[in-house]
């Protein structure tokens, strides 16, 4: 059975293990949409300017149990140390729904801790901004799980207990424990067989299961390049159907939930003012390329010529837009069209597609 219900389970580096250290969760989040009451007539006025409604900030509050059962006794001094150095700072929050891995950018707004009588738990509870309003669907070619325990948290940070009422001089200081290599280095973790397409089947019995295994997430971009090959990621791939045609038409299909402007172009081969059109929206590129040439979401453009390693920058005003068309694109959920118009018939070229997945 799938459970759709949405269940948090990192922030930062901070794992939400499976020892029931999640005791709640409440998102809430809305919509940027205004209205304005008709004067003389029912209901109000509303204006919608997209396909789709923005979404605010959304806002989530955690009540999170730090058993201190499920670490030694050496350890528990540090591990609430470790908490606050976690909630601290911005960064990533994880979660997942039915077999989606999602992440947001986050930042904690305010915390309190609960007295408690139990001597071996504490309970804190925290409020997190999610400033973006949406949630990312995870690149299962960037994501990386490593096994987790609880009691290996302290293995690679520098928590020590120091005797402060001791005067001690320089000479003294014992030399800092090289136990890195049991704290098991992320770099180990980095191939296909820990990626979250090599552990995709069982990811979602894992992370819901009380009982059952917890991972630290690890995004790494770079890695995922060196195992599944850079053309791997770079999105959906659509080529000529006959070289000596001069036009790339195709469909993909997209898992955004969201209409997603966070989109990067890649054309491979030979081309010449290149004219993109995605979803009846068209931009084109003027100059003459073979090679690599990139289109970001930003309006930036990269050139890699063949047999030559160094990327150039194409000059922004050799990005066209003609009458009729917008500045950049959208990407929607389901089938989406493209065409691209090369200029060019005697080489075969392919175009890449790489949208930003999103949820809310």
């Amino acid at each position: 059975m799938t459970i759709l219900t949405r269940k948090y389970i990192q922030f930062n580096d901070l794992v939400i293990d499976n020892y029931d250290m999640l005791q709640s969760a409440d998102l809430s989040g809305s919509f940027k949409a205004t209205t304005a009451d008709y004067s003389h007539g029912h209901g109000s006025y509303a204006v919608f300017k997209a396909r789709q409604h923005l979404s605010a900030e959304q806002s989530l509050s955690m009540s999170l149990k730090l058993d201190m059962r499920k670490i030694s006794c050496e350890q528990q001094k540090f591990y609430k140390d470790y908490i606050f150095l976690n909630i601290l700072k911005p960064g990533k929050l994880w979660a997942i729904e039915g077999e989606q891995l999602l992440w947001t950018n986050a930042f904690v707004k305010d915390f309190s801790e609960t007295y408690a009588v139990e001597k071996y738990s504490v309970t804190i509870d925290i409020d997190l901004v999610l400033y973006e309003g949406i949630w990312h669907k995870a690149d299962p070619r960037k994501v990386f799980l490593q096994p987790y325990q609880a009691c290996n948290f302290v293995e690679c940070l520098d928590f020590r207990e120091e005797d402060e009422c001791t005067d001690c001089c320089v000479s003294c200081v014992k030399p800092m424990k090289q136990s890195c290599a049991k704290c098991l280095c992320e770099c180990d973790f980095l191939s296909e067989e820990f990626s979250l397409c090599g552990l995709k089947r069982e990811i979602t019995q894992h992370f819901y299961s009380q009982c059952g295994d917890s991972y630290k997430i690890i995004y790494n971009c770079e890695a995922g390049k060196k195992i599944w090959g850079e053309e791997k990621m770079l999105g959906h791939k659509i080529c000529k159907s006959d070289s000596c045609k001069n036009i790339i038409a195709g469909q993909f299909y997209s898992h955004t939930l969201v209409d997603t402007e966070n989109i990067i172009i890649t054309l491979i081969g030979s081309m010449k003012d290149p004219l993109i059109t995605l979803n009846g929206n068209t931009m084109q590129i003027l100059g003459e390329y073979t090679g690599k040439l990139t289109l970001t979401a930003s309006g930036e453009i990269y050139y890699l010529e063949d047999e030559c390693c160094k990327v150039m920058v194409i000059d922004i005003n050799n990005l066209i837009i003609p009458e009729g068309s917008t500045f950049g694109f959208t990407v929607h959920q389901g089938t989406n069209g493209i065409i691209v118009e090369t200029n060019n018939c005697c080489d075969m070229t392919c175009i890449y597609v790489k949208e930003d997945n999103v949820t809310i």
